[in-house]
């Protein structure tokens, strides 16, 4: 599954081919994939490309109602116009190969002769259209994005103060931290010097400000680069991110640590691989 700088990637780059475009019609060949009147769409423009956590918004000018895409473990987008295409999400052959694939779940048919095709291989993804008003009320509710202003000091504070788990686990927790996958959460633990394993409300308070600025440092990078392609994602340009080629310790395995030359190991936390650095993380 994509994480937030992956989804934010994609987000960037629709939003360069999307806006503008008017919808001349929808077609829904699963339903399981489309949640919602598809109808409505047409005639309807695309304002924007908003995210929220893991989340893919689009908006549309002047309409109260907006749609909402998960891409889940196998989903994709494909923008096709012309020899134009542009891909984000799982890496199959059907980003390069004729659409629609048998993959293809959702097609939004616009009015200059471009699509964009929603497949998804599993059916895990999905499009859904929702009331705006509704939606960013729901969302207001939910977990902080690690982007947003409100994960803050004191935010992380309480979060990890109030559970014995792992604090990778709690990390990873998306009713309590928006957006924050296995790669950067290991990568964050890493450059704050602190252990996965460790029980998040053992963490001192300078720990918490170490790993706050850890967090957004490697989300930061991973948007800097383009996500990872390292766990089944390419970007919506077809080309791969590249934060593979940075990455921290996460899949670094019998690798000397860049800080202090220990040899990272791989363990479990909660059925995940997590990588650290015994010598200097504690």
């Amino acid at each position: 599954m994509p994480e937030l700088p992956e989804v934010e990637t994609i987000r960037r780059q629709l939003n360069e081919v999307l806006v503008g475009k008017k919808i001349k019609s929808v077609e829904v060949l699963r339903e399981k994939s489309f949640g919602g009147d598809s109808n409505k769409l047409v005639g309807w423009e695309v304002e924007r490309v908003g995210r929220k956590s893991k989340l893919i918004e689009i908006y549309f000018n002047n309409k109260e109602e907006m749609m909402i895409v998960h891409l889940k473990m196998t989903g994709q987008l494909v923008f096709v116009d012309g020899k134009k295409r542009v891909f984000g999400g799982h890496p199959t052959a059907d980003w390069v190969s004729d659409l629609p694939s048998k993959h293809t779940r959702v097609i939004l048919n616009f009015a200059d002769g471009s699509k964009l095709f929603f497949n998804d291989m599993r059916v895990f993804g999905w499009m859904r259209m929702v009331n705006k008003e509704n939606y960013e009320k729901e969302m207001r509710k939910t977990s902080p994005d690690v982007t947003e202003r409100e994960f803050s000091l004191e935010y992380l504070t309480e979060v990890l103060k109030k559970s014995k788990k792992a604090v990778k686990l709690v990390l990873m927790d998306q009713e309590k931290i928006g957006g924050l996958g296995n790669i950067y959460a290991n990568d964050a633990l890493y450059l704050a010097k602190v252990m996965p394993n460790r029980k998040a409300d053992s963490l001192s308070p300078l720990e918490i400000k170490k790993l706050l600025v850890s967090i957004r440092e490697v989300i930061n990078r991973g948007i800097k680069y383009g996500g990872a392609s390292a766990a089944n994602y390419v970007d919506i340009k077809g080309m791969g991110g590249t934060y593979q080629d940075h990455f921290l310790v996460y899949k670094r395995d019998g690798q000397l640590c860049s800080r202090c030359k220990g040899v990272i190991q791989k363990m479990k936390v909660g059925g995940r691989g997590t990588f650290y650095c015994p010598k200097c993380q504690k």
